[in-house]
């Protein structure tokens, strides 16, 4: 088969829309014009409304993909001088906890193994010990675990720390609410729940995050200090050249997004997941007994055949579901809900699950 026939069960890069496949492609435009800076301040406006920002709120775009956002964001908001709690429970965790030691920024990591849930018990420990923020990748993509947003929030706020979420496989996933849990710092990425082409993130930052930290902070790096791009971003432009097309898709989805409404955006994700994992019931798999995401389903398999599998669908039938790493590797794969998919789609995948089983 052509690559244009490949079904993507992704979590990122996502089966993509047809209207963004549509305004993909159009000749990519100059930039530096006062119409582009137009059309990126309403971008910035509909993901405040979005996410449930305030209006106060800065909205970044930054030419990189999540995890340089997320290094972005941890070096402009936090130094040596704060001390961060990090939720470490995969290799995205993980990532965090690695760019603290590159940037020398104390830290602590609340370990947690493939299977463990994250509860109340693990953070009051740490209760009035002095820590100053924490960074969180709300939907742990590696295992799939969903964290209790509510119970990090209350923490957060009793401790007065800054809360830092990497939401880039929650947002548009699950329900995302960034004024009402106080976050300070919300980091997205545009080929996950956005089902745009990779190379744009978006850093929406709080105004107690801005003037306390960010506006005050020393950042040594040309291409990430946030204090030039929350100033070019007053009328609508980036420091240095973005990925333009990136945010042309940006604008038409969160338009669409916005006629179609969040909260029917989420179902529709929802709803694919539930009708996916319905279908798992009689099969030799099993979900982990963790809060899940709407974004992907981690199947568990009985046997360690998850690698085999995986090169089946991608060889045999062009289906890409994600591979897990790591001690995961041999016994899971990631069915992810988000793109544009149909409930015959997933019975494909299903069906293709079955004959494999039996084999």
């Amino acid at each position: 088969m052509e690559k244009k026939d490949v079904k993507l069960f992704t979590v990122g890069p996502a089966q993509m829309y047809q209207h963004t496949l549509e305004v993909r492609s159009h000749v990519v435009p100059y930039f530096r014009t006062p119409e582009f800076g137009k059309m990126n301040l309403e971008s910035a406006e509909l993901m405040r409304n979005i996410m449930d920002a305030d209006d106060d709120s800065e909205v970044l775009f930054l030419t990189c993909s999540g995890s340089g956002a997320m290094e972005a964001t941890v070096m402009n908001c936090f130094n040596k001088d704060d001390k961060i709690l990090i939720i470490s429970g995969g290799t995205f965790g993980e990532r965090f906890e690695q760019i603290c030691k590159i940037h020398n920024i104390p830290y602590t990591p609340i370990k947690l193994g493939p299977d463990e849930t994250l509860t109340q018990a693990h953070l009051a420990s740490y209760a009035n010990k002095g820590y100053t923020g924490l960074l969180v990748n709300l939907h742990e993509t590696y295992t799939g675990q969903l964290y209790d947003i509510n119970m990090i929030s209350g923490f957060c706020a009793e401790n007065n720390l800054y809360l830092v979420v990497d939401a880039i496989s929650t947002f548009l996933c699950d329900e995302y609410h960034m004024s009402k849990y106080g976050i300070d710092a919300t980091i997205v990425s545009s080929q996950k729940g956005l089902c745009l082409a990779p190379g744009l993130s978006a850093v929406v930052l709080s105004r107690r995050m801005v003037n306390n930290k960010v506006l005050t902070n020393s950042v040594q790096s040309m291409y990430f200090d946030f204090k030039d791009y929350i100033k070019n971003m007053s009328r609508g432009q980036t420091p240095f050249t973005p990925s333009v097309g990136v945010l042309f898709e940006l604008n038409d989805m969160l338009r669409y997004i916005d006629n179609q409404g969040v909260a029917a955006r989420v179902k529709e994700v929802s709803d694919r997941c539930k009708y996916f994992r319905g279908k798992l019931e009689n099969m030799p798999v099993h979900l982990p007994s963790f809060p899940l995401s709407n974004a992907i389903t981690p199947v568990r398999f009985e046997k360690p055949i998850a690698e085999e599998f995986f090169t089946y669908l991608k060889d045999e039938k062009n289906i890409m579901v994600n591979p897990v790493g790591g001690e995961l590797g041999k016994t899971s794969i990631r069915v992810a809900h988000i793109g544009d998919l149909t409930f015959e789609d997933y019975d494909f995948l299903l069906g293709e699950m079955a004959s494999f089983f039996s084999f």
